[in-house]
Parts: structure tokens; C-alpha cells; sequence
């Protein structure tokens, strides 16, 4: 996908104070939208690809974008960010304390020299998401927005997904959020989270597998069950087609009927950038 830059008219420079920024930075790249809040209306979507394969190249491609972007260095009422980190653990609110964070994270993951722990609640799921983020990374976000919370991706995808079948008790829905080399994966049954997790891929067969074994291990009926598609996934393809051979109910997401969207962002298919244009007010 090339680099976008979609502007409303609309949008003012002047006004920045009363608008809210969405950041979303991973290995394929960064991403950036802007809230008039007022109008409760988005007028700005912005997005870079990089292609990394370490998460250390990010600091210096994430500064000199936002040194440059004028957008950027405006002054905005809130900003918020999400970091997709490969790695990371899932605990139970119940079993979590904020001192045990790391030794959590430990048992799935290699503590590295160099890299922060961050944690983020998911307050519907009852449970926290302990990742890794570059040093540098944070501590140049925190210096460039210091009012800004910083969470990991899965924060948005799960919990606008709970939220929105907590009136479903039956319903049982699986999202796939896409990035260039890897997914995220998860469950839900009603307002429960089942599964949450994220797969490696390097082609149709690798998601395929992992999507259909998902199917077996939690034993869900491919006739009723949901698959609901988020991020970079091309609407047509033998990918999407291969999973709706096996689930019937195969659908793209949405961003949130709650705000509307300049007119300029229907460039894009809308399940593209559901992850930062459902951040605000998520909770």
C-alpha cells in the first residue's frame, strides 16, 4: 500500500486545541488521525509504511516523520497512541500486580536490554496486556506528547468488539486484525473474550491453517460463527475468498457509526484503519 494523506477542507490549523490525535505505530509503519471533536467528525488520515524487522529502527523513522509532519507538532486537546508489539502477554485482572509485570511477561517473552514494559487495561475483558516497547521509542513519545497514554494495538480491537455484542450473549464472532507479516487473533463469545493471540504468516496457507485450527481447538460452528476482517487485507483475493469458502459469515469491519469521516477517506476500503479510528473514547 503507498503512503496516504487524505485532508477535509474543513480541517483548521487554528483550531487544533479543540481536536484529538490517534497514533498508531508497528512494524509496517505509522498512522495518524485527527478528531474535530466538536463536530465529533475525523478530517484528517495520515499513514507512512516502513517494512522494519526490528522494533530498535523504529525511534529514528518515528522522529524524523514527526519533526517534518506539520500536522504533528500542533497542540491538540488529547492524544492518544497504540503500539503493536509482537510480543506480549494477556493476564487475568485477577491474577495481575503492577510489580509482577515483568516477571508476567517474562514467561512468554525475553526480557531485552533496551526495551521498556508497558502495560495496558482492557477493562471489558477483564484482564491487562503486558508488552515491550524500544526505550528510545517511548521515552521520544513521551517527551513529544507527555499527556499521551500509549497502549497496545489490541486495546481497540478488543474492546470496541466486546462493547459492541455485550447486547449479543449468543453471537460468536473472530476478529483477524492484518499487518504485513503477522495477525491478531481473537475470540469472542458474547462479551467474553475467549482467545487472543497472533500468528506469523507468510502466505494464504499459513492463515488459513491457523484460522481453522482456531475453529477446532474451541470447537466454534463455522455456519453461525463470525469472521470479522480488520487492517490491510485486500477485499478481493484468494484469501478472503478461501475463508468464506470455509466460513460462510466472513465480513470487513467498520469503523464506529458514532463519528462521521471526510468525504476524502472513501479512497480506502473502511475495515483499513479500524483500529485507529475507534481508539477515541474506546473505553
Amino acid at each position: 500500500m503507498h503512503d496516504i494523506c487524505f485532508i477535509d477542507k474543513s480541517f483548521d490549523h487554528e483550531q487544533s486545541n479543540l481536536y484529538h490525535l490517534s497514533i498508531q505505530i508497528s512494524l509496517d509503519g505509522f498512522s495518524f488521525a485527527i478528531l474535530d471533536i466538536p463536530r465529533g467528525k475525523y478530517t484528517v488520515l495520515k499513514s507512512a509504511n516502513f517494512f522494519l524487522k526490528r522494533p530498535r529502527l523504529l525511534f529514528m523513522h518515528i522522529r524524523e516523520l514527526m519533526d517534518r509532519d506539520e500536522h504533528l507538532n500542533l497542540k491538540f486537546k488529547s492524544v492518544e497512541i497504540i503500539y503493536s508489539s509482537e510480543n506480549f502477554t494477556l493476564v487475568p485482572q485477577a491474577f495481575f500486580h503492577n510489580l509482577y509485570a515483568e516477571k508476567f511477561f517474562g514467561f512468554n517473552h525475553e526480557v531485552e536490554k533496551g526495551y521498556l514494559i508497558e502495560k495496558t487495561q482492557l477493562p471489558k475483558a477483564e484482564a491487562w496486556c503486558i508488552f515491550n516497547i524500544p526505550e528510545n521509542l517511548k521515552e521520544f513519545l513521551a517527551l513529544k506528547f507527555p499527556k499521551a497514554s500509549i497502549r497496545h494495538n489490541l486495546f481497540s480491537l478488543i474492546e470496541r468488539a466486546l462493547k459492541e455484542n455485550k447486547n449479543f450473549p449468543d453471537r460468536k464472532q473472530v476478529h483477524l486484525n492484518f499487518f504485513r507479516t503477522y495477525f491478531e487473533l481473537i475470540v469472542l463469545s458474547g462479551s467474553k473474550l475467549l482467545l487472543c493471540n497472533q500468528f506469523n504468516y507468510s502466505g494464504e496457507e499459513d492463515v488459513i491453517y491457523y484460522v481453522l485450527y482456531v475453529f477446532d481447538q474451541l470447537k466454534l460452528p463455522p455456519d453461525t460463527t463470525e469472521i470479522v476482517i480488520h487492517g490491510q487485507f485486500p477485499q478481493t483475493g484468494p484469501m478472503y475468498q478461501t475463508l468464506k469458502k470455509y466460513v460462510r459469515k466472513t465480513v470487513f469491519a467498520h469503523p464506529t457509526s458514532f463519528y462521521s469521516y471526510s468525504y476524502t477517506f472513501n479512497q480506502l476500503p473502511d475495515h483499513y484503519f479500524t483500529s485507529l479510528l475507534d481508539l477515541y473514547k474506546c473505553e
